[in-house]
């Protein structure tokens, strides 16, 4: 028999301000597209996007300076 427990049934859905990311790779982006190397963009560093610029180039948006990357490299995007 089912047993009724008010304060442990309850639906805690995620936040309407949270933010969701889809990982990719490097070399899966089209130039020009928005990138960013964690999907936790609140933490230091991973909170900065960036852009492919050419098939093996990002730059980063806040220093803009242009780095190589992997085609390998994963990568997120917000969705």
């Amino acid at each position: 028999m089912a047993v009724n427990n008010p304060m442990g049934d309850h639906f805690n859905p995620p936040s309407n301000l949270s933010q969701d990311f889809e990982e990719y790779n490097f070399e899966d982006l089209e130039v020009d597209e928005l990138f960013w190397q964690t999907n936790k963009p609140k933490t230091g560093e991973g909170s900065i996007p960036w852009r492919k610029v050419s098939l093996t180039e990002g730059r980063n948006l806040k220093t803009q300076k242009i780095y190589n990357f992997q085609g390998r490299t994963k990568v997120f995007q917000k969705i």
